[in-house]
């Protein structure tokens, strides 16, 4: 009964050391962006296949519109690096999506940016039109009151009036 004892003991522990033990080192794949801002991300990625041509996608993930694409070839190493210049106006998130010599993705990665970034600014300022057109409204303001506050009281005019005289209380019917 012991030697039995002894027996199941010993496969247990050689079964837990063999679990324990680390196996073979395998290549650890890993894409991460870094360097974003609102005019460019950059794409690296680390442990692919050697000296392999990539599609690199950055991709908006709310609407899933690819914004810009870039094929660079990883290192002998299995590493990559690819800056791509691209307008993230408006944008919160933004996603890169690797993929080998066939369809299928071997990676992704997708960052946020701590705001998004402001919207696109096109056309020319618009500071001197609103000035004239404030100091317009001003001056026409005035204009008018200055029109309108006016009774006509300055002025004696020869000649009938067409309001009634003034009638004091003395001079009133009875």
């Amino acid at each position: 009964m012991r030697r039995w004892r002894r027996a199941t003991a010993g496969a247990v522990l050689v079964t837990l050391a063999l679990l324990a033990a680390p196996g073979p080192a395998g290549a650890m794949t890993y894409v991460g962006l870094h360097d974003l801002t609102c005019g460019g991300v950059t794409t690296e990625g680390t442990g692919l296949p050697t000296g392999t041509r990539l599609d690199v996608a950055l991709v908006d993930p709310v609407s899933r519109r690819t914004l810009v694409r870039g094929q660079p070839t990883t290192s002998a190493a299995g590493a990559f690096e690819w800056r791509a210049k691209v307008s993230l106006s408006g944008m919160r998130r933004i996603r890169a999506v690797i993929r080998g010599p066939g369809a299928a993705p071997l990676a992704w990665a997708e960052q946020s940016l701590p705001g998004a970034c402001p919207l696109a600014r096109t056309g020319p300022d618009h500071t001197l039109p609103l000035a004239g057109i404030g100091l317009s409204s001003l001056t026409l303001g005035v204009l008018l009151l200055v029109a309108f506050s006016y009774h006509g009281r300055h002025l004696a005019t020869p000649g009938r009036h067409l309001a009634t005289p003034y009638r004091g209380r003395h001079l009133a019917a009875r």
